[in-house]
């Protein structure tokens, strides 16, 4: 993988089949553009047609596939060639799929709230989608920073999910697997994993932002891509 330096900003290119890239924290940051200065940029620097990005709830909204008058998604489905989209992210993993021939491109973003209302099962059981063959899981917190408590166990219980098998103990605390939690339940769709590299958000203060890490910073991880 390659860094990419444009002006002050710095993203770090996964693929360019489909197109991947993810956005690095430098002296200018691309999370504080306006969307309209994101449009611009992109059109400018990687020879996008359009750009979009949504307001993320933790839902499983996905546009393209699902209607929401308020613009809020978790994802996007498309078979647009040259329109960007991005997952925006700060330990939630951002979830890039597509298929063999590349026609058809989906990004999910996926926190446990997300997860535990199966946004990805949601996407994968569809028969239109069912040729989504290989996915790349972008950079979120580590199982060794993603401690967790006994209600949110509970929750994924009560919801059919068993997640005692992605958990972890040490003294007094719990910590999950969000990772391998989403690597098993795409093998079990047949979708292949593009590389085992998995940055950790929350140790990697240099280059990605931190939820758990730093509380109420708005500031957020953009992957962002297109065919």
């Amino acid at each position: 993988m390659n860094t990419i330096k444009i002006d002050k900003y710095k993203f770090l290119e996964v693929s360019n089949s489909p197109n991947i890239i993810i956005s690095l924290k430098g002296e200018k940051n691309f999370c504080e553009l306006s969307p309209s200065d994101k449009t611009y940029f992109m059109e400018s620097h990687f020879k996008t047609n359009s750009y979009s990005e949504f307001n993320q709830t933790h839902g499983v909204l996905v546009n393209g596939h699902d209607i929401s008058r308020k613009d809020e998604f978790d994802g996007f489905i498309t078979k647009q060639k040259n329109h960007a989209f991005a997952i925006k992210t700060a330990d939630c993993i951002p979830l890039i799929l597509w298929d063999q021939n590349k026609e058809l491109l989906c990004g999910l973003h996926c926190g446990w709230k997300g997860l535990k209302q199966e946004i990805i099962g949601r996407i994968l059981q569809e028969n239109n989608h069912k040729n989504l063959t290989d996915a790349y899981i972008g950079p979120h917190i580590s199982q060794e920073h993603f401690e967790v408590k006994q209600d949110l166990i509970k929750k994924f219980l009560e919801a059919g999910n068993d997640i005692r098998p992605y958990l972890t103990h040490s003294g007094n605390k719990i910590f999950m697997d969000l990772r391998q939690f989403c690597v098993d339940e795409l093998h079990d769709y047949g979708i292949e994993i593009l590389t085992n590299f998995a940055p950790c958000s929350f140790a990697e203060n240099d280059h990605f932002f931190s939820w758990r890490r730093e509380p109420g910073n708005p500031f957020r991880n953009f992957t962002i891509a297109w065919l």
